[in-house]
């Protein structure tokens, strides 16, 4: 674990300043660090990591997030994290993914041929439909391209831009129609449960099909393509070597202390434009620098830690009024038995209809617990792929159902204040209760002999991240807050660099270390221009 750095001296000037720990953060210190910048991260928690973390109870390491990919041999994390000298090790997970619905069982792997294979098995008369589908996503994938978010971009990269409308023209299609992937689906494939089944994974970035951004659902599947992947030893590993990566580079950490300000100062020369110029800290310290790269949740830093004078109305209008992603509520168990065999290293999502919205419908019900027959969830027992997660002969296991109310029972029962007292204790169980019920409709043996269990609602994330409403990958991943119209690397303000799922590549483990490559190259000039 990152060690806690002495406060640095009130006023104490860096090149940079990084607000937050989670991966986009971690990233983009360690590589300014590394390219010779005085760099401090400033981290509210006691450890870094941000949702990239695990912890302990009772023997049981439990783990925040499921899979990650780019982590096989010459994969862009792979070649960052070598770049930085992290050694991380990590355990390939196939099959990574599994569909299970009333009618069908699909598995999806590393080897994308077998999953289309099991796809056409299972809908047969959709075959062409399915090849077809697959070629279009292959043709917009490939036009996903990190070096287009470059700023500034190199002489190759400006060229390769303006080749960009020819060499990818349906990429470009899908970015300027602002396609969703429920049009994609309804265009290429004609029977609905299969749309539902190939839409399954829409969790992992936080909107349903019908909202979810085209873009993004084929940017998460290209993310797997060498695989998926898990840090051995838990994501507590991965957060603390990105850390000592940082440290090692001469980065100084701030840990348990909250930025709450960004101050600006006028730019010199003949200009009314303003620059950053220190960012204040409870308890209290404060920091000057030039650079300000923000890990942190889009709506705090624009709404809350800066003046809305550096912005402008418009900006101002659309990060306030753009809808952020889901939230969810999780179970970990730390069982005294063996899963039975059968269940998959990887996630399980299990469905009981095809009718999502119905589902969905359900899952959103805010006055009443919902029904346990009706929610759709997913397993990952995590101990299976690293067994130094639990002891010899146990288990952890995590239930996850997405799209859980924040404001479900008046924010889960939860005192003004944030206080979980009583009542908020009461709801929690007795959701988990529901939620371990709709388990037990499927697998009536999977959960038993508990020794140890956490439970995670829309407060906790709320509580540990400071992400609005609890979401999980800042804002909603729709077409009109996808790619270049996510904010970032760079903003309106000068000197103000963001990172992490708020920035251009959007949620998960991968986008948010690449976002931290991006923020750091633009800091530098497009100096990591060799990394991408």
């Amino acid at each position: 674990m990152a060690e806690q750095e002495t406060v640095p001296d009130f006023g104490e000037h860096f090149d940079a300043v990084i607000i937050g720990a989670g991966m986009g953060g971690l990233v983009c210190g360690a590589l300014l660090a590394k390219a010779g910048r005085k760099v401090i991260i400033i981290e509210r928690h006691d450890k870094p990591g941000g949702y990239v973390t695990s912890y302990d109870r009772k023997g049981y390491r439990f783990q925040v997030p499921h899979i990650m990919g780019g982590c096989g041999q010459g994969g862009p994390l792979t070649r960052l994290f070598d770049h930085l000298g992290v050694r991380t090790e990590f355990k390939q997970v196939d099959p990574f993914m599994r569909f299970i619905y009333p009618e069908h069982d699909i598995s999806m792997g590393s080897d994308i041929e077998a999953y289309k294979d099991a796809l056409k098995d299972g809908f047969q008369p959709q075959t062409e439909s399915i090849n077809r589908f697959f070629a279009a996503m292959a043709s917009v994938q490939k036009g996903l391209d990190e070096r287009m978010m470059r700023k500034p971009m190199a002489a190759g990269d400006m060229l390769l831009k303006i080749a960009y409308p020819v060499l990818h023209p349906r990429m470009l299609g899908y970015m300027v129609s602002g396609t969703t992937f429920q049009k994609v689906l309804d265009k290429y494939l004609g029977d609905d449960r299969l749309k539902t089944v190939v839409s399954t994974p829409w969790p992992f970035l936080g909107a349903p099909p019908w909202e979810l951004s085209a873009l993004s659902m084929m940017g998460m599947l290209k993310s797997f393509a060498d695989g998926a992947y898990v840090p051995v030893g838990g994501y507590q590993v991965l957060a603390d070597d990105l850390a000592k990566a940082f440290t090692d580079a001469g980065g100084t950490f701030l840990l348990g202390h909250e930025a709450t300000a960004v101050n600006t100062e006028r730019s010199p020369g003949p200009t009314t434009a303003r620059k950053v110029s220190e960012v204040e800290t409870h308890p209290r310290a404060r920091v000057a620098c030039d650079v300000v790269v923000s890990d942190a949740d889009s709506k705090r830093t624009f709404l809350k830690l800066l003046d809305r004078e550096n912005f402008s109305s418009t900006f101002l209008e659309r990060i306030d009024e753009g809808p952020v992603s889901m939230t969810g509520f999780v179970i970990h168990l730390g069982m005294a038995r063996e899963v039975p065999e059968g269940l998959a290293e990887g996630v399980t999502f299990v469905q009981p209809s095809y009718e999502e919205q119905e589902t969905l419908d359900e899952h959103g019900v805010m006055d009443r617990y919902p029904d346990p027959a009706k929610l759709r969830f997913s397993l990952m027992a995590h101990s299976i792929t690293d067994d130094s997660l639990a002891p010899p002969g146990k288990t952890c296991l995590d239930v996850l159902v997405p799209a859980v109310p924040y404001r479900f029972m008046r924010r889960w029962g939860a005192e003004p204040g944030g206080v979980r007292g009583e009542k908020y204790q009461e709801i929690k169980e007795k959701y988990a209760e529901v939620v371990t019920e709709a388990v037990r409709l499927a697998f009536p043996d999977l959960i038993g002999n508990v020794e140890a269990y956490d439970i995670s609602t829309p407060i906790t994330y709320e509580r540990y991240t400071m992400a609005v409403d609890g979401c999980w990958y800042d804002s909603a991943p729709v077409p009109s807050q996808t790619l270049g119209r996510r904010p970032g690397p760079r903003t309106p303000l000068r000197g103000l660099f963001v990172t992490g799922s708020k920035s251009v590549l959007g949620g998960g483990i991968y986008a948010s270390a690449l976002s931290g490559l991006i923020a750091a190259d633009s800091v530098l000039k497009g100096r990591l221009r060799n990394l991408y």
